[in-house]
């Protein structure tokens, strides 16, 4: 047998079906096998392998034992001259396969291979090929001067950015997402070493063969797609202490003493230094947006009262006015801050809301000041205008000059360009509406030239630069039945520049969706356009708020409430979990567990609670969790908290979606 595709898979049903189906057209007209090693995915992965692809022999283990120990078990039954180790969230070429093993039998002295890999959209990834991560290489990658400078042959060498992504070259270290080996390099190297549960496996195989005395070769004209599902996770403090702790055991394990204690040093300094970076993202965020916005507002209300002074001859040196601008200022950035301004992808319409309630709450607040402090209406008025005109400048400039550090979002719907046939445009249009998702235009764009343009077509496959540019299209679709895996990561790689998101729609009798971290099913009860359009991020502050004044009324009510609740040790307990933000008063249903939906913390009451249900509800509570973030109110919780006081004691359960 000529190669063994092996593939290890958790929890990415939809990934795998695509990668499987690809990796089966790719193995067409070879003498070859593909293995599909399950680490006890609970998604559905074994039923769907089992109906689409009964050919490909599936393992499906009681446990996950992580990738190392995964890829082994497909290793040990494999019987091909070349073994694959391939990623579920891949697509691969028509002619990848192929192709690399020809250059492998080209190249008596490789013992491994790596390819040319783009993301899901279009860009090409740097970890295509890599050098030795020496403590030198460590440290410019750790402190960001290899991204700084990336073709730099002294700053680049973890991502080896100095040789041509579109040449040949012999390298270090390959990628497990695409890392085709030699069997009798493998052999002599040794299988993944188990004690790397995720990440750093493939940099410790890739350097063994080489001390084996094979060499590693970074090939570009065999291409694939690795959507990088796991990036998400890569601002995350356990990511950072998973890779680097990775990185630890590798140097331990190949340098000696003195590189190894070096190495261990930096990868320690590494770990604090991103997971400080990690967790101050969490907290502050786009917070500093509104450092900026204090020291605007509070210099426009001081000028502004300066001004109104001289002209009015008004008497404002009074030792109380720098504690109420300070005042306004502080009650301006809260009230922005609560209405989102400060979140992730800025929108003008935000400010303006924003700064109306700030104007309102001002209003209500000098009134409610004693008459001896309330020096000036019209001072209030002038300062919270230009408070909103200066934050609407130096936003509007900031993304001018650096668009990358601060991006306006223009709340537009999408434009969908349908790359396939007729038959693709009409399904591919009844799964847009029936998920509801937000779009303004659906077209087509056909694969196969045509003379004629059909109904709902704009133009033909060569013309998809000027039809996205025309059309403003925002997403394109290609339909994966129609469109070969080769001609799509062509595509992707030629339209990456216009920004346009990409997604594939797969499927044998039933129709699935897929793009960069998001796989939408045939089923998905969740209306996912709907949830597009809630800000997750303001629904988590106020809740965090509202847990917080919800804690200090309770604690205050406690040897009153303490007569009704149920479970008394576990309400003392459940003070404590809100307190310390492990969990909230109220959460989601956890009989409505789906993956659509945002992670919350797990709540002690939900909105169905008490309510006898069948287990075929389980539509229902996912419903009712959908339509608890779009109609969030704080009034909500505070009514769900009250009407079930009884049950405040209980065990707060996690919605696994």
């Amino acid at each position: 047998m000529k190669l063994s595709v092996i593939i290890v898979n958790y929890n990415v049903r939809f990934f795998l079906e695509q990668a499987v189906s690809s990796a089966l057209k790719a193995l067409e007209g070879m003498y070859g096998e593909l293995i599909v090693v399950d680490n006890a995915s609970k998604d559905g992965s074994d039923q769907m392998m089992k109906e689409r692809f009964p050919e490909v022999r599936y393992i499906y283990l009681d446990e996950n034992v992580g990738f190392s120990r995964g890829n082994n078990h497909g290793i040990k039954a494999s019987k091909g001259e070349y073994v694959l180790l391939l990623n579920p969230d891949t697509v691969v070429a028509e002619n990848a396969f192929e192709k690399s093993v020809a250059f492998m039998d080209s190249h008596p002295d490789a013992g491994g291979l790596g390819v040319h890999m783009i993301d899901g959209s279009g860009d090409f990834l740097p970890e295509s090929k890599r050098g030795l991560p020496t403590p030198r290489a460590a440290f410019y990658k750790i402190f960001g001067l290899s991204s700084l400078f990336p073709k730099s042959k002294s700053f680049g060498q973890y991502h080896v950015g100095f040789l041509d992504k579109e040449d040949t070259h012999e390298v270090d270290i390959l990628s497990g997402a695409y890392m085709m080996m030699r069997r009798t390099a493998l052999d002599k190297a040794g299988l993944l070493d188990e004690a790397f549960f995720m990440y750093g496996e493939d940099i410790d195989l890739s350097y063994r063969l080489v001390k084996a005395g094979y060499k590693n070769y970074y090939y570009p004209e065999s291409r694939i797609i690795h959507y990088k599902g796991e990036s998400t996770k890569k601002g995350s403090v356990n990511y950072v202490f998973v890779f680097y702790r990775a990185m630890v055991i590798f140097a331990k394990k190949h340098f000696d003493k003195g590189q190894a204690s070096l190495f261990g040093l930096l990868i320690e300094l590494a770990i604090y230094f991103r997971a400080g970076l990690a967790i101050l993202r969490r907290l502050f965020g786009g917070l500093w947006q509104a450092g900026i916005d204090a020291l605007t507002v509070f210099g426009i209300f001081y000028l502004a009262t300066e001004w109104y002074g001289e002209v009015a001859d008004k008497q404002f040196d009074l030792p109380f006015i720098l504690p109420v601008q300070l005042g306004y200022t502080f009650l301006t950035v809260l009230v922005l801050l609560y209405s989102s301004v400060y979140n992730h992808g800025f929108r003008f319409a935000r400010l303006f809301k924003g700064w109306l309630i700030a104007t309102l709450v001002l209003l209500g607040f000098y009134s409610m000041l004693p008459e001896i402090y309330r020096f000036s209406r019209a001072v209030l008025l002038m300062g919270s205008t230009g408070g909103l005109i200066a934050g609407l400048l130096w936003r509007t400039l900031l993304h001018s000059i650096a668009p990358s550090i601060f991006q306006i979002q223009l709340k537009t719907q999408a434009r969908y360009g349908i790359v396939g046939n007729e038959h693709s445009l009409k399904e591919i249009q009844v799964f847009i509406q029936g998920h509801n998702l937000p779009h303004e235009l659906v077209c087509g764009v056909q694969v196969e030239q045509d003379s004629s343009t059909q109904v709902g077509f704009v133009g033909q496959m060569e013309d998809l630069p000027l039809i996205i540019e025309d059309f403003r299209l925002s997403d394109i679709v290609f339909d994966t039945r129609v469109i070969s895996s080769g001609d799509m990561i062509r595509w992707m790689e030629r339209l990456a520049p216009t920004g346009v998101r990409f997604r594939m729609a797969v499927g044998g009798t039933d129709l699935f969706i897929i793009g960069s971290q998001e796989a939408i099913g045939p089923n998905d009860t969740v209306a996912r356009g709907e949830l597009e359009r809630v800000n997750v991020a303001s629904i988590k502050r106020i809740k965090r708020t509202s847990d917080l004044l919800t804690n200090l009324v309770l604690l205050l009510f406690s040897p009153i409430l303490i007569l009704w609740i149920d479970e008394k040790g576990g309400f003392i307990k459940n003070l404590y979990r809100v307190a310390i933000g492990k969990s909230s008063w109220v959460g989601f249903d956890p009989r409505g567990a789906h993956s659509a939906l945002p992670p919350m913390k797990p709540g002690v009451v939900f909105p169905l609670m008490n309510r006898i249900i069948p287990n075929s509800a389980h539509d229902q509570c996912i419903a009712e969790n959908v339509s608890y973030l779009k109609e969030f109110h704080l009034f909500t919780d505070i009514g769900l908290v009250t009407r079930h006081v009884h049950l405040l004691g209980r065990n707060p359960i996690r919605n696994e979606g």
